[in-house]
């Protein structure tokens, strides 16, 4: 099937994929080739773009996922990719606002940003 992922500031992957996988207030769920239509609001969350090759990785701090034939769309609100990731930016912003939000998001970053998994 066909995948993009794109942000309002740019696309951050336009090509195939076997499956995707995103997060929802319902929780996490995956699409796959010839996945009936489908229209989703993304909750803050890991979001995976598994292609013949390799696991895309990015942070996606919400936004919608639409399936309609054979081709997935996904516009973030935020989107992180590995490479956009500054961890030490990340963890001083979150020392200087220790909330639950900056807590959770660091969490996130951390997640993609992790090289071994």
């Amino acid at each position: 099937m066909h995948c993009q992922l794109r942000s309002p500031e740019r696309t951050f992957y336009d090509g195939e994929a076997v499956s995707v996988t995103a997060r929802s207030a319902r929780g996490e769920f995956a699409v796959f080739a010839h996945h009936a239509p489908l229209l989703a609001e993304l909750a803050p969350g890991l979001l995976r773009i598994r292609t013949t090759a390799e696991e895309l990785r990015f942070a996606c701090f919400g936004g919608t996922l639409s399936v309609a034939e054979n081709r997935v769309v996904i516009l973030g609100s935020e989107i992180a990719s590995r490479d956009d990731i500054d961890l030490a930016e990340e963890r001083r912003r979150a020392g200087t606002a220790p909330t639950e939000s900056a807590r959770s998001r660091l969490e996130l970053l951390e997640k993609v940003a992790r090289r071994d998994e």
